[in-house]
């Protein structure tokens, strides 16, 4: 087997190499999926040392070798066919056998065009841990968490989400409000969480503030890589597996579809709040309200079905006041593009 030499220069990548200080473990399964195993299986057109037994720490580390060889031969071959994502892929395998070092010189031809890569070591989870809600913000629920007072005289505002005038069951959205004319004290961003389970993330919309961090968390016996392609928060978390995770903090306000490349039915939306006063829908569009100081207000509403948010003025009186909001469903359907911008699905 032979690399292909004008891409990836052989020389440089044998002396990187053998550089190399630690033995890395091996994806399981195809296509970035599987469980991570040290038990090492030969790829095709490679042959099993002679020696009969344990391989023992200088054959282990040959074999890797001849693994990431073979998968780095296939991303060459893959990038010169033009497929970018299938290269970076492949690649980021041969980059988990070895470990990242080994394959540095290199990775900016793979990667190039791709989001931002965030390299930060993963850190290790509770994998017992309860599922996250389906969906997640509340200012309110916060406030009261923190127990913060409510203001001296209460407004409460209870409404529904339209889509085109029609109803906006089975989506979920996003409704901020905003005092006109006036100032509030940024909220205190929060550590959340957007875990990978069951190849979905969840929670599947989140609302946080701007300046928070969140960790995303693999509970699945699969390789999932989250990234980002929104000029308001991209990110490439990279390939980890079960057990693990990695964190991103947000710190422009707007609306981030997530995606895994690995999985293109996997989506999901992070709402980075500015606004003093954000709740998330449930899956029929309704919302409220329960703690709001009379007075006028810009609300914002948008739905992961919208491109982007609507905007109206709004007063709350004392007592019970009730709204209904129309959004568009003018967001392109089907899975996102991967994150090279190439068409999936």
């Amino acid at each position: 087997m032979k690399l292909r030499t004008p891409l990836i220069g052989l020389a440089a990548f044998s002396a990187a190499l053998a550089c190399s200080a630690s033995v890395q473990k091996s994806p399981g399964g195809g296509g970035g999926g599987g469980s991570a195993t040290t038990a090492v299986t030969p790829p095709p057109g490679t042959s099993k040392p002679a020696a009969k037994g344990p391989l023992g720490p200088a054959g282990e580390k040959a074999e890797l070798f001849r693994q990431a060889a073979d998968q780095l031969d296939k991303a060459a071959d893959a990038l010169t066919r033009g497929n970018k994502n299938l290269a970076e892929q492949l690649f980021s395998t041969a980059e988990i056998l070895v470990g990242p070092e080994a394959v540095s010189s290199i990775a900016g031809q793979f990667r190039e065009g791709a989001p931002p890569r965030v390299t930060t070591p993963t850190q290790k989870i509770d994998t017992t841990a309860a599922p996250q809600p389906k969906v997640s913000g509340n200012s309110e629920e916060e406030d009261e968490a923190a127990k913060v007072p409510p203001p001296p005289a209460v407004g409460t505002l209870s409404g529904s989400m339209q889509i085109d005038g029609k109803s906006s069951a089975g989506s979920f959205g996003l409704v901020t409000l905003e005092p006109v004319g006036g100032k509030w004290k940024p909220r205190t961003p929060k550590r959340h969480v957007i875990e990978q389970r069951g190849r979905e993330f969840l929670p599947h919309l989140a609302a946080i503030s701007v300046g928070s961090a969140v960790s995303f968390p693999n509970f699945d016996t699969v390789f999932h890589n989250v990234f980002s392609t929104s000029p308001l928060g991209s990110f490439d978390l990279g390939i980890y597996k079960a057990g693990e995770a990695r964190e991103f903090t947000f710190q422009k306000e707007g609306i981030i579809r997530l995606g895994c490349n690995l999985h293109s039915n996997m989506s999901a939306y992070i709402a980075v709040v500015s606004a003093p006063s954000y709740v998330v829908t449930d899956d029929s569009g309704a919302f409220s309200f329960k703690r709001l100081a009379p007075g006028k207000y810009k609300l914002k509403a948008w739905n992961e079905k919208s491109k982007t948010p609507i905007t109206q003025e709004i007063t709350i009186k004392t007592g019970k006041n009730e709204v209904t909001v129309g959004v568009t469903g003018d967001a392109p359907a089907g899975p996102q593009p991967d994150k090279f911008g190439g068409k999936r699905g």
